[in-house]
C-alpha cells in the first residue's frame, strides 16, 4: 500500500475536521500567520482575505452563522511542490435566502514547517452572489 503524501496528509486533516464540525481542529493546522482567502465579490460577507488564525477565527463564525451547507466532498486531492490542492463539491443555502448554490472549487493550500500557510479558495461565485442576493 502506497504511503500517503505528507501535504496530503495535512490537507485531508483539515477536511476530516471541517466535515466533523471540528474548527478547533482545523485551528491546530494552521501557521499563526495563515493568509485564508475566498477570492470573490466582497457583497457576499464572507468572501475575502483573513490574516491571521483570530480573522480565520472570524471567517468560521461568519460562515457559522450565514452559510447552510447540505453537503460538502473533496473530489480529488493532489500533492504540489508547496502543498496540496483539492477540488471540492458544496450544496447549500444561505441563512434566510431560499436559493441554492452547487457549486465546484479548487482550493490551493501552502504548507511549511506541517502548517499551512495560505488557503485559497477559487469557486463559482456568480452561484454564491446569486444565492445570496435571492
Amino acid at each position: 500500500m502506497e504511503q500517503q503524501k505528507p501535504y496530503c496528509a495535512i490537507a485531508n486533516r483539515l477536511y476530516d475536521a471541517f466535515l466533523a464540525g471540528d474548527i478547533e481542529g482545523i485551528f491546530i493546522l494552521l501557521h499563526p500567520d495563515i493568509v485564508w482567502e475566498l477570492v470573490g465579490s466582497d457583497e457576499v460577507p464572507h468572501f475575502g482575505r483573513y490574516q491571521g488564525v483570530e480573522a480565520v477565527r472570524a471567517f468560521f463564525d461568519t460562515i457559522g452563522r450565514i452559510n447552510r451547507v447540505k453537503a460538502f466532498e473533496v473530489l480529488s486531492l493532489t500533492e504540489t511542490e508547496k502543498g496540496a490542492y483539492a477540488e471540492c463539491r458544496e450544496q447549500g443555502h444561505f441563512q434566510d435566502h431560499p436559493k441554492e448554490f452547487d457549486l465546484r472549487s479548487c482550493q490551493i493550500l501552502e504548507i511549511q514547517a506541517g502548517l499551512i500557510t495560505r488557503f485559497t479558495i477559487y469557486q463559482d461565485t456568480s452561484q454564491m452572489v446569486d444565492a445570496w442576493r435571492s
